[in-house]
């Protein structure tokens, strides 16, 4: 099992990380609806795994849509959980009942040293393949949002996973550091801008 993950490049960190990264999530999108004293258990429970359900189409999705495009720039990417986003994450959930969100509890960190095939050490990535692989991210949100609208409007579990991908498109094309839109808009501020427009008016649907 550890020979096979490695050999998809990961590790049972990175696994783990994102597990757990994808749990406090979960709880920061479902808390504006919990109600500890009028809810049962059963509903408590079955509503966050519903929130956990959302989130493994949405936040992991867009993680691995960074690592498999760094990856395939022969890149080393891994996921890293950001203790201090998730903390901000869970305090203010709880503290504005969900009313602001912080979707940051870590990110695919890339490691753009390399040699490739002809022997030929490679530093970094091109402007273009750095915002590839930022931009990659947000392009899958907005992908999975409007499939989820187009094709299982009907569902509103759908229409739920459709929201939080917009949200986290959104969120992430802030075009300042670390953000991925930092990178988009450097490399193409027309493209930084399409997606962003897309983004809101996925979120307007709402």
């Amino acid at each position: 099992m550890k020979q096979k993950l490695k050999q998809l490049g990961f590790t049972f960190k990175e696994i783990k990380d994102i597990l757990l990264s994808s749990v406090i999530l979960a709880f920061v999108f479902f808390y504006p609806g919990l109600s500890v004293f009028s809810m049962s258990l059963t509903n408590i429970l079955v509503g966050f795994i519903l929130y956990f359900l959302i989130i493994i189409f949405a936040f992991i999705p867009h993680e691995l849509a960074h690592k498999f495009s760094a990856m395939h720039y022969k890149c080393i990417a891994q996921y890293q959980i950001w203790w201090s986003g998730l903390k901000w994450a869970f305090i203010l959930a709880v503290v504005t009942n969900g009313n602001f969100v912080i979707a940051a509890p870590g990110a695919v960190v890339v490691y753009s040293g390399y040699i490739d095939h002809f022997g030929v050490s490679r530093t970094k990535l091109t402007k273009k393949e750095d915002a590839i692989v930022s931009g990659s991210g947000p392009i899958v949100n907005l992908i999975v949002a409007l499939t989820m609208i187009l094709f299982f409007s009907n569902y509103s579990i759908a229409l739920s996973i459709a929201y939080v991908n917009a949200f986290l498109a959104m969120f992430n094309l802030i075009p300042v550091v670390p953000f991925d839109g930092y990178k988009v808009f450097k490399y193409n501020k027309a493209i930084w801008g399409a997606m962003l427009l897309f983004a809101f008016l996925l979120m307007g649907i709402f």
